[in-house]
């Protein structure tokens, strides 16, 4: 099976770990699938891309405040091609809204890394609608490439040790290596920790204590 949006391809894998599987990049591009995954879940956030200019994505949302929209956890933002309302309830997001900020501010040139947007801000005389009569939620439409501009090295650094480790896995008898000798130990079945700390100054915030 191919590798799904993964912060690794086979190739860089197999080098990685110095090892090659019988079927050639079948196990491992499963494996870099499933480490990217867990990098995501541990996250809050995918740093794969989303859509792309020419086909975007829509996404929809429910807002607390008539002039401010916080996308949340997997709702990183590269750019937004439309915003539109559904203003009566009715289903039909016919309402586009075009006097509004992406922030954080300077977020796209942010250095060593671009950053993702996580917020919509609307200027004056602009609201987002917050009920409706007919009871509908989701009253808002973004429409754009979601996720991050670039994969960050840590990511990627990130990924080569868990996909070592899970590795490791596929050639430990019931979870244990090592040998009598010199002992066994259990593979962790945990993020380890070099790990968590290439990721800990990614973790979306409204992830922060989970994990």
């Amino acid at each position: 099976m191919a590798v799904v949006n993964g912060y690794l391809t086979g190739q860089q894998a197999q080098d990685y770990i110095g090892r090659q599987y019988t079927d050639q990049f079948g196990i491992l591009n499963d494996i870099v699938t499933a480490v990217s995954r867990q990098i995501d879940r541990h996250c809050g956030r995918h740093f794969y891309r989303d859509g792309t200019t020419g086909s975007p994505v829509a996404r929809y949302f429910e807002v607390d405040d008539p002039c401010e929209l916080e996308l949340g956890v997997f709702n990183d933002l590269v750019s937004v091609t439309s915003l539109k309302v559904d203003s009566n309830g009715d289903g039909t997001y016919d309402s586009t809204l075009t006097n509004y900020v992406l922030c954080p501010k300077g977020a796209a040139t942010r250095a060593p890394v671009p950053e993702p947007y996580t917020e919509i801000e609307l200027l004056t005389g602009t609201t987002f609608p917050l009920g409706v009569t007919t009871g509908r939620e989701f009253l808002i439409e973004v429409t754009g490439v979601w996720g991050w501009p670039e994969v960050p090295a840590e990511i990627t650094q990130a990924a080569r040790i868990l996909v070592h480790e899970m590795a490791k896995v596929q050639d430990a008898p019931l979870g244990l290596v090592g040998s009598p000798e010199f002992g066994m130990s259990r593979v962790p079945g945990y993020m380890p920790r070099h790990a968590r700390e290439l990721l800990a100054p990614y973790r979306h915030p409204d992830v922060w204590g989970i994990g």
